[in-house]
């Protein structure tokens, strides 16, 4: 064979690289094996075939809807779990602990902070880091929030479009939130809704219920079901359903309805008495509100589809009905 035949048949991957003259020789080659070229219409996705100039025949794509959808669920973080990702959103899993997004008050990493650095990592995954189909980084947006100590699954956009539609979906009550609450009481009727108007105190952090007629009231409303009820130690499982979001929504109510959730520090008063009183067990020795964010409904913002996830409690409140279980321990 002469030499100006070997110069004529060239691998895919040499092709390839002139479509894509900005590009390094290794990203392209992961492009490739993500399937975002094709030869007169066809996906290739081997590097190393030979062939002669293939000329405009040979194209590069937006990755095709099959390869837009991460559906299985990784740790990417001590506290954090992937559990879906596609090129509009996001579904993440957070432990306790783990801010969901930035606050100015609070330097410590977020949700938002974890899955930015997981995407943008360098040295990441091949189908991960051309999961978006150019080098651009990828900015996660918040679509709503978790309390810190609030455990569950968050919603993620991963674009201004996706977010904006979202948020509308929130906004028009269409957006499915549902927890699990440990609370303190049983409830009156085995289902129902709580409505309260709420206004934050002057410093943004603390909520209060307030009279329909206050000024900047805005009312939060919660749907409940009584899922089982610890009559030894006079505890409650709840299942509750928000239909709006404001801030410390659930724990506020669920205290003012006189079933204050197990473990909350700012509307729990037994574990606020303990707190005050260094050396006081707290509350069933549990340290956090009881508190999981259990399930998330969207549509989603690109193809309609309705889409449902679901997150099982965490290890410390499957302890904590283990002992809500026993009878023959003391109270609390």
């Amino acid at each position: 064979m002469s030499s100006d035949a070997n110069e004529e048949t060239k691998t895919l991957l040499e092709w390839a690289l002139r479509v894509c003259p900005d590009s390094s020789r290794k990203r392209v080659k992961e492009w490739i094996a993500g399937g975002r070229f094709c030869l007169h219409g066809e996906v290739v996705t081997k590097a190393s075939i030979r062939m002669p100039d293939p000329g405009n025949a040979l194209t590069m794509g937006p990755p095709s809807q099959t390869e837009r959808r991460w559906g299985i669920r990784k740790r990417i973080h001590p506290k954090l779990v992937l559990v879906y990702l596609d090129t509009d959103l996001a579904i993440v899993d957070k432990e306790a602990g783990l801010l969901s997004v930035p606050t100015k008050q609070q330097s410590q990493e977020s949700a938002l902070d974890v899955l930015a650095h997981y995407l943008n990592d360098p040295q990441g995954e091949a189908t991960r880091r051309s999961f978006f189909g150019n080098a651009r980084l990828v900015q996660p947006l918040p679509v709503h929030r978790l309390d810190q100590y609030t455990s569950g699954l968050l919603c993620i956009a991963m674009n201004e479009t996706a977010r904006a539609q979202l948020i509308a979906q929130l906004r028009r009550h269409e957006f499915l939130r549902e927890y699990i609450a440990y609370v303190n009481g049983e409830a009156r009727k085995p289902s129902g809704s709580w409505r309260n108007f709420m206004k934050l105190d002057p410093t943004g952090f603390y909520q209060n219920i307030v009279p329909a007629n206050t000024l900047q009231a805005t009312e939060a409303i919660t749907h409940f079901k009584v899922v089982e009820h610890f009559a030894h130690h006079r505890v409650s499982k709840l299942r509750l359903r928000l239909e709006t979001g404001l801030k410390h929504q659930i724990r506020l109510q669920a205290a003012a309805h006189r079933l204050a959730l197990i473990g909350d520090r700012n509307y729990e008063e037994s574990t606020q008495k303990a707190l005050a009183n260094k050396g006081t067990p707290l509350p069933y020795q549990f340290k956090r509100q009881a508190l999981h964010a259990a399930m998330i409904g969207i549509t989603h913002p690109t193809t309609g589809e309705k889409m449902r996830f679901e997150s099982k409690i965490p290890g410390d409140m499957q302890k904590l009905e283990v002992r809500l279980r026993d009878e023959s321990l003391p109270l609390r």
